[in-house]
């Protein structure tokens, strides 16, 4: 009978090539990360990834959200100064090979190991230093740019831990996938984003309604890249789109109240999802 359960993570640290015990801890903090910060996400890396590449994908994912915090967390006036001393760290650690900041260690490891192109953690690091003063999601235009600045380098740099990822169709298919991501993400921190005077999505009477037909048409082209991926890819992205549609279907309830009420990812039918899934990967494997 084949295990539900994933094997532990010190054995995916073993099948990642995560040898030297510093950087076994390094992982494991970051691990611990995303788990305590987006568990629907962990959760589908842990069950459906490919075991060797999973302490990867957990640590560019907590990289992307070391570099997002830096870029639009805490005081407005010291924003600059931090993700300009971050952006610099960053890039001094692709140009020596060497850091000693353990995450960007880490980071530097997967480069190694996963063979991603170093270009992209750069690519996407620049595209964020255009959010330290400023998200014109006021404007679908203003909004697209953002998608791709930001969150297509940002999926793009994810999924590139898997070399079958790396293709320009799956590159250009990923955009679609992106869109929809950050446009339910924004629409479920939009009463976050009004409260603390940050621009969002037009969100005004029939506007409100619109951008959830936009996310849900968003959505659904993203899954023309599933045909496109690697076999051993295909049920984390699935994973991915599937947890997105359920919180697109919890924006949708909650409807004209989105102005007021912040909508988080429900954790219970996402698991439920993800356990399913789990089920059919497992009965798909070989013994």
């Amino acid at each position: 009978m084949k295990r539900l359960t994933p094997a532990s993570y010190r054995a995916a640290l073993d099948h990642a090539g995560v040898h030297d015990p510093a950087a076994r801890t390094t992982y494991q903090d970051l691990a611990r990360e995303v788990r305590r910060l987006e568990p629907p996400y962990y959760a589908a890396i842990r069950l459906l990834a490919p075991s060797r590449l999973q302490p990867h994908l957990l640590c560019v994912y907590a990289f992307t959200h070391a570099t997002d915090t830096t870029s639009d967390s805490g005081p407005a006036e010291l924003r600059p100064r931090r993700f300009r001393a971050w952006r610099t760290a960053v890039r001094a650690a692709l140009a020596d090979g060497r850091a000693d900041d353990p995450r960007l260690a880490a980071l530097l490891h997967t480069l190694e190991r996963t063979g991603m192109p170093e270009a992209w953690v750069g690519d996407f690091v620049d595209g964020m230093a255009g959010d330290l003063d400023y998200r014109d999601f006021g404007s679908e235009a203003g909004f697209q740019a953002y998608v791709d600045r930001v969150s297509h380098p940002l999926l793009v740099l994810v999924c590139g831990v898997h070399p079958g990822c790396r293709t320009p169709e799956v590159v250009r298919a990923l955009r679609d996938a992106a869109e929809a991501a950050q446009r339910i993400d924004c629409l479920g921190d939009l009463a976050d984003d009004l409260r603390a005077g940050l621009p969002c999505l037009p969100h005004t009477g029939p506007q409100l309604h619109e951008q959830i037909t936009l996310a849900g048409a968003a959505l659904g082209r993203a899954r023309d890249v599933l045909p496109l991926l690697p076999a051993e890819f295909v049920p984390v992205m699935t994973a991915f789109l599937d947890v997105h549609g359920i919180q697109l279907r919890a924006l949708e309830r909650t409807g004209p109240r989105l102005p007021r009420q912040t909508v988080r990812t429900p954790l219970l039918p996402s698991l439920k999802v993800l356990l399913a899934a789990r089920r059919q990967h497992m009965e798909g494997v070989p013994s």
